[in-house]
């Protein structure tokens, strides 16, 4: 928790610039909270100017929702400038299980690059892990859902696919799992309501995003960062859904929660577990 609390205020010192190519549903969503943490967000996605802007960025995002030609050639120079540069990158597999093109894409950057965190829903990093999923959409299947049943094997295949690739996975939904080579986290809080608006899977990854600076710059890598984003994104939607009287008055609640956080609501009411 300690790591998690010097992240938030390095961020908040900081404000560094994080480049985000995203999908245009959730674009507004993401750069607001980013904005929340004390970051400052870019939304660049012109295959002639993500170079040069990535270059000056401090962390890199790219989500695969909403996928275009475009948006895929400027992950792929983004991605390479990014790694000359060591600066460090999270990808979000959004909808790797609609379609063969975005797994096949996925497959490549991990080829071609190298990643801090990878995350998506439980059912889009089996995918990418080359196994059976269940997903629907961009939503995660009632069958893959993490449980009492399947935790252990979920935590195996989690750790496997961290070290394989080098990275933190961060698998969210009900439960948030995050993990690296060493370990594996769950992450209960949260509310249903967050899943009655859209963007909010984008939002962790580019809370995730904007953590990772001071992460990387305090020596913790990519966990404690995707820790850091799933935690308070999970509390800030209980404290966001009891005042709140539909999708609307939560969403701009939500908001208001990331922003208004304080050390001690982090402290007292993360539920986390390690496992491993």
């Amino acid at each position: 928790m300690l790591e998690m609390l010097e992240i938030r205020k390095h961020t908040k010192r900081n404000a560094s610039l994080i480049h985000c190519i995203t999908n245009p549903i959730s674009i507004h969503d993401c750069a607001n909270i980013i904005l929340a943490t004390g970051a400052r967000p870019i939304m660049a996605e012109h295959p002639k100017e993500v170079e040069e802007i990535t270059e000056v960025a401090s962390t890199l995002m790219l989500n695969l929702g909403n996928i275009t030609d475009a948006r895929m050639e400027s992950m792929k120079r983004s991605l390479d400038v990014a790694n000359r540069k060591k600066i460090p990158v999270l990808i979000d597999l959004v909808g790797v299980t609609c379609s063969k093109l975005r797994r096949d894409f996925a497959r490549q950057l991990f080829t071609e690059g190298t990643f801090s965190v990878i995350k998506g829903n439980i059912s889009e990093i089996l995918a990418v892990a080359n196994l059976p999923f269940h997903g629907t959409g961009i939503d995660a299947g009632a069958q893959d859902a993490i449980s009492s049943e399947n935790e252990a094997l979920y935590c195996k295949i989690a750790k496997e696919l961290a070290a394989h690739l080098g990275c933190a996975v961060m698998a969210t939904g009900k439960q948030d799992l995050i993990a690296d080579k060493d370990s594996v986290f769950l992450v209960s809080n949260g509310h249903e309501a967050l899943s009655g608006i859209t963007g909010t899977g984008c939002m962790v990854g580019a809370l995730t995003a904007a953590y990772l600076p001071a992460s990387v710059a305090l020596a913790f890598a990519g966990t404690p960062a995707a820790l850091l984003a799933a935690i308070t994104m999970g509390i800030s939607g209980e404290h966001a859904a009891s005042g709140s009287r539909g999708p609307g008055n939560f969403q701009a609640a939500l908001l208001d929660e990331v922003f208004c956080m304080t050390d001690s609501q982090l402290q007292n009411q993360a539920q986390i577990r390690r496992i491993g």
